[in-house]
Parts: C-alpha cells; sequence; structure tokens
C-alpha cells in the first residue's frame, strides 16, 4: 500500500515516523525543496545508523530506501491508496491542498484530513467525491498515544471507514470511530477539563503547579502542562470554535483571554500559564491568575483536595456523556479515548459504571449547585439513565 502525506511539520513528523514502522510505501509532499532534501537526507542517515547498528537488515534497509519518497511534486502522489493532509489548522489552505489532492489520485484513494479543530462536513463541500474523504485525527505527540479518531462526514462511505480501520491496525494505532461536531470528540474532555483548570486558577484556588499535582495523582499530565505544550493561542482558537458549534454552558475564562493579550502563548513562547527558565516550568504570582470577578471572597474556606480532584475528574466524566447524549461517539470509545491522551490511570468508563446514575445525577447536582449550569446533568440524562 502507498500512502501520501501532505505537510511536513510537528504532526506529519510524528505520523511519518509512525508509518515507517510499517511495511509501507510513502510520500512525503511539501511545497520547500529545500526541506525536502534535507528531510531526505537526514531520514537516509537513520536508516543507516539503524542498518549499522544491526538493528535493520540490508534487505529491509533497501526496501525502506526505494519505498521512501520526499518530494515538492504533486505527481507523486497519483498512484497512492491513502493520501493524509497535515497542513497548518487554516481552513482555505486545507481546502486548497484537499481540492489539489482530489485532482492528482485515482478516485478510489480515500483522503482523509487530521485536522483538529475544522468541520469534517464543511472540508467535504469542497470536493467533488466526498464519500472517499474523512477525518483521520492522530494525537499530539504521536509516539506517546495509541489511538486515532476516524471521523465521518455525512457523506463518508462505510468502505473508506473500513479501510482507515484497517490501515490503523497495521500501525498499531486503535481506532476510535466519531461524527463530526467541527473538530476532535476525544478533545472536547480535554478542552472541558483545561477550562476547569483555568476556572479554579481565576478562583484563586490553586496554582498551576499544584494543580498539575492533583491531577498527576490519576493522569500522565495535569490540565496546566497540557495547556502550555499544546499552545494558548491555538487552544483558544480551538475552545472558540467548539463554543461556536457545540451546546456547553463554558463562559470564556477571563484568563485564557489575559494569557493571549500578554502574549503568553506556552511553553515554546517561554511563558505560559508557567514561567520557563531553562525549559524549567515555575509558577507566577497567584495574583497574575486570579480573576475579581471570580474569585472567592475573602475569608472563604479552601477547597480540600479531594474537592478540587472531584472537579478534574468529573469535567471529563461530564464531557465524554455530553458527546455520548449528542451520539456523537460511543461512550466507551469515548472514555478509553481521553485515558490514552492524558495517560489516566483509573478507567474512566469503569468509574462511570460504578458511580451509576444515582452517583452521577447526585455529583452533577452538587457541582451544578456550586459552579453553575455547564453540569446540569439533564443534558446526559439519556446517557446516565442507560447505566442503571
Amino acid at each position: 500500500m502507498k500512502v501520501g502525506l501532505i505537510g511536513y511539520g510537528k504532526m506529519g513528523r510524528g505520523i511519518f515516523s509512525l508509518l515507517t514502522a510499517a511495511p509501507l510505501e510513502i510520500v512525503v509532499l511539501d511545497v520547500d525543496p529545500n526541506e525536502m532534501e534535507r528531510q531526505n537526507h537526514r531520514f537516509r542517515k537513520r536508516l543507516q545508523r539503524a542498518a549499522a547498528g544491526g538493528m535493520l537488515g540490508e534487505a529491509e534497509h533497501q526496501k525502506q530506501l526505494a519505498g521512501t519518497r520526499f518530494t515538492t511534486s504533486w505527481r507523486d502522489l497519483r498512484d497512492c491508496d491513502l493520501i493524509i493532509e497535515t497542513v497548518v489548522e487554516d481552513l482555505e489552505t486545507k481546502i486548497e491542498v484537499l481540492r489539489r489532492a482530489e485532482e492528482t489520485v485515482a478516485p478510489q484513494c480515500v483522503i482523509a484530513s487530521n485536522t483538529s479543530s475544522f468541520s469534517i462536513n464543511r472540508l467535504a463541500a469542497c470536493l467533488r467525491d466526498p464519500s472517499q474523504f474523512c477525518g483521520y485525527h492522530f494525537f499530539h505527540p504521536v509516539q506517546l498515544t495509541s489511538i486515532v479518531e476516524i471521523i465521518t462526514s455525512k457523506h463518508t462511505s462505510p468502505a473508506a471507514v473500513d479501510f482507515l480501520r484497517g490501515v490503523s491496525r497495521d500501525i498499531g494505532r486503535t481506532p476510535l470511530l466519531m461524527k463530526d461536531w467541527g473538530g476532535s470528540c476525544v478533545n472536547i474532555a480535554l478542552t472541558f477539563q483545561s477550562c476547569e483548570a483555568l476556572y479554579v486558577l481565576e478562583e484563586g484556588l490553586a496554582l498551576p503547579s499544584e494543580i498539575d499535582a492533583l491531577a498527576k495523582q490519576f493522569a500522565r499530565i495535569g490540565p496546566c502542562e497540557s495547556l502550555d505544550v499544546v499552545g494558548i493561542s491555538f487552544f483558544n482558537d480551538i475552545f472558540h470554535r467548539m463554543l461556536a458549534d457545540f451546546p456547553f454552558d463554558l463562559p470564556v475564562p477571563g484568563l485564557l483571554e489575559k494569557l493571549v493579550r500578554d502574549g503568553r502563548f506556552g511553553k515554546q513562547a517561554g511563558r505560559g500559564l508557567y514561567l520557563y527558565v531553562d525549559d524549567k516550568p515555575d509558577d507566577d504570582a497567584r495574583e497574575y491568575y486570579v480573576n475579581p470577578a471570580s474569585a472567592r471572597p475573602a475569608g472563604t474556606p479552601p477547597l480540600d483536595e479531594n474537592r478540587l480532584i472531584e472537579r478534574l475528574l468529573f469535567s471529563i466524566y461530564f464531557s465524554v456523556l455530553r458527546v455520548a447524549e449528542m451520539g456523537l461517539g460511543d461512550l466507551g470509545d469515548l472514555c478509553f479515548g481521553i485515558q490514552d491522551l492524558i495517560g489516566m490511570r483509573i478507567d474512566p468508563m469503569e468509574e462511570i459504571v460504578k458511580l451509576g446514575s444515582d452517583g452521577l445525577r447526585a455529583a452533577f447536582n452538587r457541582l451544578r449547585d456550586e459552579l453553575g449550569p455547564r453540569y446540569d446533568y439533564p443534558k446526559v440524562e439519556g446517557v446516565i439513565a442507560s447505566l442503571g
């Protein structure tokens, strides 16, 4: 099978590395000939070192050399069985690339977009034959996750879905089938939890390092660290697109707007929720994070750690239930996806079942009374009732 990978940024490089572990022919297309030549040289050197170290046999060495090409010519994609678009998250750029890909490849070629934030239905509308198109969303960092979302449009054919399921298993990834809502369904849970962390900061209840330390009692990565790695500006764009398309009662955190305004775009910029010195994160002063409109009144007893952990966990539980209630994805797949994505040490599906309908209603009632309509449990009543 021959796979064409369009775009070779951060995600493109991660997907390429994953594809090279499978017996595939790979064509990487990008616009910069110098960059393609440089990447071709780096790849060949990497194979040479692997062969010299005995990690790669000579026959496999030659096979990978012959089966991998870095190019700027669209003609090299003509006989691909699968195209994966992973260019910059700009709608017009993606539409232009997808149209060009469709003009280049054979009608039976499946075309997929790795977008994390744009509607697959909207992208499909730009193609002559949208039945061969769907979302194929890998998560960053690619090497630390074992899942991939197959996001269908209303036109995606069952054959295209089955084909991508097979490809996913061939490259060692568990495929999660989701319907289009305007981005990644699994990322909704991550977005909800990230917002909850921002609200906690605004209320003056904890510092970023304290929130992440609590989250790491049940996960590999905390929400503040995750936000800085993803990038504040990127998260801000995704969050506003989500609010435009998804009926969540999530007020825009004033702290998020403040971070964008102050140019605190995350780890790569050297400052985000954390301040970075020699690549090491440090909290800013507590006053920086507090939003006067949200801060707890002076003299209010601090929340204990268990209540803060509950907020971080139940933001995940509520959001996956909400997505399942809307019929966008299977609850088990959603739970598996978020568990894999942030390295949860507990099984959210198992915990939800253990709580049962009465336990979930009681918890969401308490959170709604304290925090407002974002935990309005009637919006997930259908899924809750099915739990018994």
